[in-house]
């Protein structure tokens, strides 16, 4: 594993992605400034450095970048020149994006908003055609990307924010909200009350983060506030799989690695970034579900269902430590990128998976 390269970029970062496929080409959102910016970033060709005399600076440079209203409060990457973007001011935009340029191409105003103002997307999800965002006025909606409509509007029955959302399957929705509650919806039913509600059986705090595994998509992680994190089942939603205690600070991205998901990766507001492995576990899911009936069908094999009776065998190092928020992180390969309060992007290549 390399060490941490850190670029100072004079603007608090909330939201940093990778370019799919591209781990040359990034993309960064900003907060908490007079004028925010969406900005492409693209490492220089190494290739270029002939010899030792001429010297490239290997940092990532600015190559474009798109002024912003409101705080940049979730991005999404689509495709090599589509994201989504979700504003502070209750806005959701289409954004068109490559290495030389940035614009926005849409525009849903005020999709989120109280009586008296507007309220603040806090996540995003998509799957397919499909965009769903959730935000502080406890309303879900969903939208058709492709020919720019809004397809349905779900208010919440909640007197809360919803803080994160991710979907399941094409026709599944999880949103967490402040209170600590997920709430999920079958888009194929014709209610739109939740058709379930789940809770950790302790001290109330909100959900703060949520990312789906990449293969078995049942099996869904949650961070807190309180910087717990969990895993769920979502075929055994009475409870939680494990609850692990870690961060000191809110939880605020996590992801399981794309394709090695036995890791998974957190960051937080305690300014810290850690690498989960749960490989360890795996001898213990393989006898599970070769020795138990019961076992096989609760866990497959997956090593992140069995968790809570195996702990000493989960491995969690320490990849990054500051005093300021880390607030965003996102994976590609074997390269990790993260911003900070600090005004900091920080990569760190050849992580060991």
């Amino acid at each position: 594993m390399s060490h941490v390269k850190i670029k100072f970029v004079s603007r608090k970062v909330s939201k940093v992605r990778w370019k799919p496929k591209d781990s040359s080409v990034f993309v960064t959102g900003s907060y908490d400034d007079e004028k925010n910016n969406i900005c492409v970033w693209k490492f220089p060709d190494l290739s270029m450095k002939q010899d030792d005399e001429n010297e490239i600076d290997e940092d990532p440079q600015l190559t474009a970048c798109l002024p912003f209203k409101g705080c940049v409060t979730d991005l999404k990457v689509v495709t090599e020149n589509l994201l989504f973007a979700s504003s502070s001011l209750g806005d959701v935009h289409i954004v068109n994006y490559s290495d030389e340029e940035v614009n926005c191409v849409h525009t849903w105003k005020n999709t989120h908003s109280f009586s008296n103002g507007s309220a603040s997307v806090t996540g995003l999800s998509v799957k397919g055609q499909e965009l769903v965002s959730v935000g502080e006025d406890g309303k879900l909606c969903l939208f058709n990307y492709s020919s720019r409509q809004k397809v349905q509007e779900i208010e919440g029955s909640d007197v809360c924010s919803y803080t994160a959302v991710t979907y399941l399957r094409h026709q599944e929705i999880c949103a967490g909200n402040s209170l600590g509650y997920l709430q999920l919806w079958d888009l194929r039913t014709t209610s739109e009350a939740a058709n379930h509600l789940l809770h950790l059986s302790r001290e109330q705090q909100g959900v703060s983060a949520l990312n789906v595994h990449p293969t078995q998509s049942h099996i869904l992680a949650a961070g807190y506030e309180d910087g717990i994190l969990s895993i769920w089942d979502m075929r055994n939603d009475r409870k939680p799989m494990c609850f692990l205690e870690g961060h000191s600070g809110p939880i605020s991205e996590l992801m399981f690695h794309p394709s090695n998901p036995d890791f998974l990766y957190t960051c937080s507001w305690d300014g810290s970034v850690w690498q989960w492995d749960s490989s360890g576990l795996r001898s213990s899911a393989s006898y599970a579900s070769t020795n138990d009936s019961q076992s096989q069908t609760a866990t497959k094999g997956n090593p992140w269902l069995l968790c809570d009776a195996n702990r000493q065998k989960l491995e969690v190092l320490s990849l990054f430590s500051s005093s300021t928020c880390v607030n965003t992180i996102d994976l590609i390969g074997s390269s990790l990128i993260w911003g900070t309060d600090n005004e900091e992007l920080c990569i760190l290549n050849n992580i060991l998976v």
